[in-house]
This record gives structure tokens, C-alpha cells and sequence, in this order.
């Protein structure tokens, strides 16, 4: 016998409220699935602040010919004066009274609600463990919610059941249910078997044991493997008390750019949250992959993300510091290991010494750095020489290189993200170590100057260079210097590229400093382009007094000297470039097609 069916409205604009939450609120339509598992274990939660001893347990029934999905929990369930309550009423919720709101999962009174997006009627039946009344409650997508209540017998708890709209019968397949139990509920610490005839699948049986302190490290890779399909290089533990925190983290076994973003698992309260690590992770962090679940913190509304607030900072700082604390000590925990990170993640490990001295102490010997020999290990480079030298602009490195070689010097290039920064600081560290940064214009005090035969001799083929190159803002000198394949150098003014001191350390001392100069910074100089006088083409180009030919040579190798040094080239440049290789081509000089 029933009660006669009373008709109620919802308190809410339920189609702009569907519309909401399918259009804004849920980024899928399978939010359905974690709200309803969110429902189930909250009821669960709540029925045991009256009895410790019940065994919680949530049923899913499938029936893929009627498109019908039934959730079951064995929770606490809802008296009559709760479901107008709690949810006919968006935004209130029953979780905010009579219990702890922070032993539940959602508290915004909107996940049922979820279900309009993926079906035109919700039917709620439920009885309470504080009623004896069974309820039957149906909401339907008009507005409309109707409350009657049932005669036959039902054990306490909740069933919701679901038929999909036409446009989401997909979701309604046992593959595609098994598929998003999993993803969503395959922490939680309540049984979740999907059924489908005769067939049951237990969801989540051999969950949670990485939250066990005593689960061994192959098996927390072994767990890593199985969730993001990657052998990882290693996997280490991280607790964060302000958020109630437990992480596996992993350490990628590829290099990773600055801008990459990590898949990740976070859950809260063991439940499902995002793949994205919601902020707690520090943005350098890129080498990283995490599994987390969180108890204390919060979920925004839409349950897909955490709630900015001091508990999030403070577990974030935690975090942090725990990836640090790694780091620190990998060294001595596991040589391998540690070599491995080097190798494979030194630019991220780079930016964290950057902000980090006790880190940067831990690696300093042996972070990585592009030289003029190749890489080097920061150990290597400062027992090669005495004075370690570098660049910190690319094109400098690049036409530096060759002609430090040439002469016994190793060069670094500081052009990267925080290396510049990370050698000042080393410099800190370490009051015995020079760090000096040279640049192309201290070339010219490492290159000889002419004896008064040679400088008399070229003084012709000079005061013809100067004027050809004037128009240029040019100006000519003529050198001697290593290697002599290189016929001339363009040498930039002496403004910094960084625009940052040119110096970190001025060492009087410098048995270089002949050679190289004292790298303080000197008033600004025009370009100069360099001829090397002990280079073949020069010596051969220099007795020719026919003006025409001077003047494609000097624009020829003018630009084939801003080439080399990777500088930019100018339309009118590259003109000049193209109109003396076609006077030459002319003429037919042999000599030429050597430049």
C-alpha cells in the first residue's frame, strides 16, 4: 500500500542548474559515477559514528538492455525531512549536521544533482537508520520532484536509480562502468562490485596498500609501472602533515621540458580527485609523477580540483621540502641511483640548487656543463684550470669556442636557465674559485698585434677595409691569432648581452689577465672586424690594389664573419654579401672559392 504521491518543486532553477553543471561546473559527463560513490561512502562514514563494527559495502547493478544503472550503499540513509532538505535545497548539504564535516568527501549538496546530465529522472530509495519509513523519491528534470512512501521491507541504506538519455546509452555498458569505478573509486577503502546478470567484478580488492609504511620499494614501482605505464628511475615516499597528506613520488626516466605538465592520481579521502596535481607540486618539479591522497584538504565545488587556502600552502611548502630531502640525501643512499637524476634531470635539478644552497652543496660537483671541450662536470672544470671563464649568451659561446680551444682554454656556457645564477653562487660557496666572464670583444687582448714590418705592410689593405666598412659602423683592425683557418672575426661592442656586470670576480692576480685582459667593464666601442693576418687567404688578399676587388672581398667576408659569429644579417647586408660573390664569380679570382 502507498502513500498518496504529493508533488514538490525543487528550490532552484533545475534546467539552468543542468545546464551548469554540464556546461561548467563537471569537465565530463562521467562526474556522475564519482558523485554517487562520493553519496555512497559519505552514508557509509555516517552510519559508523553509530556503529564502528558495520561493514560498509556499495553495489552497482547494470542492465544494458533497459540502459539502467542502479547504485546501492548500505549507509545510513535519509529520513523524510533530510531529502526535502538536503536535496531538493542546492548548496545545503547532510554531511553539515549531526557529524564531523571533515570525515566526508563532498559537502556542496550538488552530487546527486550530477545525475540530470546523463538522465532525465532520478529515483532515490532509501531508509534510514533513524526511520523506520522506506521513501521513494523521484526528481525529474523539469523542476519536479515527487515523495512517496513504500510498504515493502528494505534493509537501511540508499539505491539511486539511473536510465540515460539516449546521447549517453555508452555510459551505460558494463566496460565503460567497470572502466570509471576504477578510475574513480579504486582507493576507496569500502568494497565496490559492479554487477550485470550472474557476473560480478570486485572494483577495488587489492587497493590502498601503498598507504601501508611497510609497502617495499619494488613494489611501489612495481604500483608506478601498472598506473602511468612507465619504469620509473626510482620512487620515494612523501608525508605532509598540514594537509594530511601521502604521496609515492617518482622520478621520470626521461628528460622533461620546464613546460611540461605531469599526469599525476590525486585523491581526497581515497577518492578520486585529478590527474593534475592541483598546485601542490612546485613548479620545477616537472621530473616528477605522484600518486597523493589527501584527508585534510578541500575540494572546490565542482570536486575536481583543492581549495586554495593556508592548509594548501603550508602542505605545498611540506611537499616541497620533502622532494628536497630526496635530493639532499640520494647521494649517499644510492650512488646509482643519484648519477641517473644527474644524467637525466640536471637542468630541473639546476633551477632547484638555484633557490636551494644546502641542495646546490649536495651537486655541485657534479652538475653538468656545456664547455668548449664538451660537458663537463663541475668537478672537472675547475680542476682543468684555475680560473674558470664562461659566457652567458649562446652566440658568444658559439664564436668563442674555436678560438678558445685553439688556445688551451675551456670556456662554459652560462646561456641557460639559472647557470649564470648557479655559478655566483658557487662563487659563494667556494672564496678559492674565480669565475670570470669573458666575451667576444676580450678577444682582442688575446690576439697579437702586428711587428712595424708586417703593420706597414698592411697598411694599405687597412685604410681601404676602414672606409668600405664606415658606412657600416665598422671599424678594421688586423691581428694575428688561433685558429688560422678563420680569415676575420666580427667582435661586438662591449655592451653585455645580459646588460649585467661583466664580471663576477676580478682577479689582479690572474696569470691570464695578460692575455685576456682584467674583464672590467670599459666605455662602449664600435663593432670591429678582426683580420687574422696569419690565415692564408688574408695574406693573399691584402697585396691586391684594385679598389673594385678590395671592395667585394672586405663585404664577402664581412658578412661571412656575421654568419659565423650568429649575428643577425640585415636585408642590405646580405645584399652586399650576394653582389661581391657575383663580382667575384666575374672576375673569376681562384682564390676565392677558399673562403
Amino acid at each position: 500500500m502507498k502513500d498518496k504521491q504529493q508533488s514538490y518543486l525543487f528550490q532552484v532553477n533545475l534546467k539552468g542548474m543542468i545546464s551548469l553543471l554540464s556546461e561548467h561546473l563537471y569537465s565530463n559527463p562521467n562526474t556522475f559515477v564519482r558523485e554517487l560513490l562520493q553519496n555512497g561512502v559519505d552514508a557509509i562514514t555516517a552510519i559508523k559514528t553509530l556503529d564502528e563494527q558495520h561493514i560498509g559495502s556499495i553495489q552497482v547493478h547494470l542492465n544494458e538492455k533497459r540502459n539502467e544503472a542502479i547504485f546501492e550503499d548500505n549507509g545510513i540513509g535519509l529520513k523524510e525531512d533530510e531529502i526535502h532538505k538536503f536535496i531538493a535545497v542546492i548548496g545545503e548539504s547532510s554531511k553539515r549536521e549531526a557529524f564531523e564535516a571533515n570525515d566526508f568527501i563532498g559537502k556542496f549538496g550538488i552530487g546527486l544533482l550530477s545525475c540530470f546530465v546523463v538522465s532525465n529522472e532520478i529515483i532515490l530509495e532509501t531508509r534510514s537508520a533513524l526511520a523506520d519509513k522506506v521513501l521513494r523519491w523521484t526528481g525529474k528534470a523539469d523542476g519536479t520532484y515527487q515523495l512517496e512512501r513504500i510498504t515493502e521491507e528494505r534493509p537501511i541504506g540508499t539505491r539511486i536509480i539511473l536510465q540515460a538519455k539516449k546521447e549517453w546509452a555508452h555510459l551505460f555498458t558494463t566496460s565503460a562502468f567497470e572502466k570509471n569505478l576504477r578510475f574513480y573509486g579504486d582507493l576507496l577503502p569500502i568494497p565496490i562490485t559492479l554487477r550485470n546478470g550472474h557476473e560480478a567484478i570486485l572494483i577495488n580488492e587489492h587497493t590502498g596498500k601503498w598507504l601501508n609504511d611497510d609497502y617495499t620499494k619494488d613494489e611501489l614501482l612495481e604500483l608506478g609501472k601498472s598506473t602511468f605505464h612507465t619504469n620509473f628511475i626510482d620512487a620515494f615516499r612523501i608525508d605532509a602533515p598540514s594537509g594530511k597528506l601521502k604521496a609515492v613520488a617518482y622520478v621520470l626516466p626521461y628528460k622533461t621540458q620546464f613546460s611540461g605538465k605531469q599526469q599525476h592520481k590525486l585523491y581526497l579521502k581515497r577518492m578520486f580527485l585529478s590527474e593534475d596535481d592541483c598546485r601542490l607540486l612546485p613548479k620545477w618539479a616537472f621530473f616528477i609523477r605522484c600518486i597523493i591522497n589527501t584527508d585534510g584538504l578541500s575540494a572546490t565545488a565542482s570536486r575536481e580540483s583543492l581549495m586554495v587556502n593556508g592548509e594548501l600552502k603550508a602542505t605545498q611548502k611540506e611537499i616541497a621540502e620533502g622532494i628536497k630531502s630526496y635530493l639532499k640525501t640520494i647521494g649517499v643512499v644510492d650512488p646509482a641511483i643519484y648519477h641517473k637524476l644527474i644524467s637525466t634531470h640536471y637542468l630541473h635539478l639546476k633551477a632547484i640548487a638555484a633557490e636551494d644552497v644546502d641542495l646546490l652543496k649536495a651537486f655541485m660537483d657534479d652538475l653538468p656543463f656545456e664547455t668548449s671541450k664538451g660537458i663537463r662536470s663541475f668537478k672537472s672544470i675547475r680542476t682543468y684550470q684555475k680560473n674558470i671563464y664562461y659566457t652567458a649568451n649562446i652566440d658568444d659561446f658559439k664564436q668563442l669556442r674555436r678560438i678558445a680551444e685553439s688556445q688551451g682554454l675551456m670556456v662554459l656556457n652560462a646561456a641557460y636557465t639559472f647557470e649564470e645564477e648557479l655559478l655566483k653562487k658557487m662563487q659563494r660557496l667556494d672564496s678559492a674559485l674565480s669565475i670570470e666572464e669573458i666575451s667576444p670583444v676580450h678577444l682582442l687582448k688575446s690576439f697579437r698585434d702586428l711587428d712595424e714590418v708586417s703593420a706597414n705592410a698592411y697598411m694599405n689593405f687597412t685604410e681601404k677595409a676602414r672606409k668600405i666598412l664606415e658606412t657600416l659602423n665598422c671599424e678594421v683592425t688586423v691581428k694575428r691569432f688561433q685558429p688560422t683557418d678563420i680569415p676575420a672575426i666580427y667582435i661586438a661592442s662591449n655592451v653585455n648581452h645580459t646588460g649585467k656586470s661583466s664580471h663576477i670576480k676580478a682577479s689582479a692576480n690572474n696569470p691570464l689577465a695578460a692575455t685576456l685582459g682584467a674583464f672590467t667593464r670599459t666605455n662602449e666601442t664600435k663593432p670591429q672586424l678582426c683580420f687574422n693576418a696569419d690565415n692564408s687567404l688574408i695574406q693573399a688578399v691584402f697585396p691586391i690594389k684594385d679598389s673594385y676587388v678590395v671592395n667585394s672581398i672586405v663585404h664577402i667576408l664581412y658578412v661571412q664573419s656575421l654568419l659565423l659569429g650568429k649575428y643577425p644579417v640585415s636585408d642590405k647586408e646580405m645584399n652586399l654579401f650576394n653582389e661581391g660573390l657575383h663580382n667575384m664569380l666575374i672576375m673569376g679570382i681562384d682564390n676565392f672559392i677558399n673562403i
